[in-house]
């Protein structure tokens, strides 16, 4: 889904001739690692180079947030599953009546993010091992500390993704900067170790450097310091710990500086203002006829809220039921122009001008103004006006908890509850208990963290509060504010 990751550095492709090697003689294995650390990379690769048929699937979140399986690609082309819906029961089962046909060769599976599945997904190895034994299976995913004790009993062959060094770094950021492997010392030394530093072993993040020196550069080789400073502005901000010694006159201070801190739009992510405002607006009553000018398909109005979100996406991968893959879920649904200016996210309103439908992406908001995009403009229009030709529907991304739930609460798992106290915690400045209960002092955090972000103060992450922290952890793009309401 992400170009920015589709390079494998030195250690990636000894891992993956590793891997290959192991699944020929091993059921099953394995392969956990950190966010953009290269997991979906490493087992694209595993199934290109796999002899035999190798389906990939991948959790599907429908409404009321039942997950079931989808088989997201299968090499064989005749007769191929790709886009199949499996429950979570009847997935082996399912499978074998199909792979089953197979009179030579032995099918892989591979089950990408299997940490969103939770407990269930222990389960689901067992059917595994028990309907498929002439199959191997790899099984990707961040594994919590109590889900990989549960894993570890089936006594799977386990990989781990080594956290990037400073020459993984170099190698991603020259090869997305066009930069040649024996001129790589163009870069800083500083400069690499201060990427390295941010990302936090984020390849995603680490490769967006590079894409951004490519694009900004002006010979082949000319890689001005300068640029590579810039370069910095499209990675999270250096966070740098605070001494507390009042409890609870300084906890309160710092939960409003943090919340001012981190409730800044995601900008990095958005569109370049350069190549968005080619046409000058000064803040119309109406909008110009030329907004009809460049209008959009559903998919197009999809990969340009992709972006907003990070994601580069061809318009052709761009459907909403892709957006468990960067560990989202997507909304469709009429709902108000007031709530979803409350809830903060950017999101796609379906205008209709005459005879014309014109899917614009909204990313800012005021009283009396939207800000919103089309193809690769960014226009100022007037609120009423908007409201008027507004077709009252709207499709929006939010990230659920890591598990892929909608809240959390104390019937909630152990990791979902580590998580939230983990988060809660950094942003409030102080320690976290991680013991995965839900203690009277978490429920504290949490009222503290509603009430910091003007939102009812009920002691349960409910799928407001969680956008607010996501947005506050600057993981989730927000709802940019207009002038007139600064």
């Amino acid at each position: 889904m992400d170009e920015f990751n589709a390079i494998y550095t030195t250690r990636h492709r000894l891992l993956r001739r590793a891997l290959i090697s192991m699944l020929n003689n091993e059921p099953w294995l394995i392969l956990h690692g950190a966010k953009g650390a290269g997991k979906s990379l490493l087992a694209q690769g595993i199934v290109t180079a796999w002899a035999h048929r190798a389906l990939t699937l991948g959790l599907l979140t429908r409404k009321g947030y039942q997950q079931e399986w989808i088989v997201l690609a299968d090499t064989q082309i005749e007769g191929g599953l790709t886009g199949r819906v499996f429950s979570f029961g009847a997935l082996w089962s399912g499978l074998s009546g199909v792979i089953g046909e197979m009179k030579e060769g032995t099918p892989l599976f591979v089950l990408e993010n299997g940490q969103r599945a939770g407990n269930r997904l222990v389960s689901t190895v067992q059917d595994f091992i028990a309907i498929m034994p002439n199959a191997r299976l790899l099984l990707t995913g961040t594994f919590g500390h109590r889900l990989q004790r549960r894993l570890r009993k089936l006594h799977p062959v386990w990989f781990e993704i080594p956290f990037p060094d400073k020459e993984d770094c170099r190698e991603v950021i020259a090869a997305h900067a066009d930069i040649e492997r024996e001129e790589s010392g163009v870069l800083a030394e500083r400069f690499v170790r201060e990427v390295m530093r941010r990302c936090h072993g984020n390849l995603h993040l680490v490769a967006r450097t590079g894409e951004f020196i490519r694009r900004n550069k002006e010979e082949q080789a000319a890689v001005a310091p300068a640029l590579q400073q810039a370069a910095l502005r499209y990675l999270p901000a250096t966070h740098h710990p605070r001494r507390t010694c009042l409890a609870l006159i300084v906890v309160a201070v710092l939960c409003g500086a943090a919340g001012r801190y981190f409730s800044h739009p995601l900008s990095r992510w958005l569109p370049e203002p350069e190549s968005l405002l080619s046409v000058a607006l000064s803040r119309p009553a109406s909008p110009p006829l030329t907004l009809t000018s460049e209008i959009m398909s559903t998919s197009e109005s999809l990969a340009l809220l992709y972006r907003v979100w990070g994601y580069e996406v061809d318009n052709g991968e761009a459907w909403c039921d892709q957006a468990y893959r960067g560990g989202m879920a997507c909304l469709s649904g009429n709902d108000t122009l007031e709530t979803l200016q409350y809830q903060g996210l950017p999101w796609i309103a379906t205008l209709k001008m005459e005879t014309l439908l014109l899917p614009v992406v909204v990313i800012g908001g005021g009283d009396k103004t939207f800000t919103v995009l089309t193809g690769s403009h960014t226009w100022i229009v007037d609120k009423t006006w908007f409201s008027t030709v507004w077709t009252g529907s709207s499709t929006r991304m939010w990230k659920p908890s890591p598990e892929g739930n909608a809240s959390i609460t104390r019937k909630s798992s152990p990791d979902d509850i580590v998580w939230l106290d983990k988060m809660l915690s950094r942003l409030l400045n102080v320690d976290a208990e991680g013991t995965g209960e839900w203690s009277p002092l978490l429920a504290e955090k949490v009222r503290q963290f509603q009430t910091q972000h003007k939102i009812k103060a009920d002691g349960v992450m409910g799928q407001l509060s969680l956008i607010r922290l996501w947005q506050a952890l600057g993981e989730s793009p927000t709802l940019a504010q207009d002038e007139e309401k600064r």
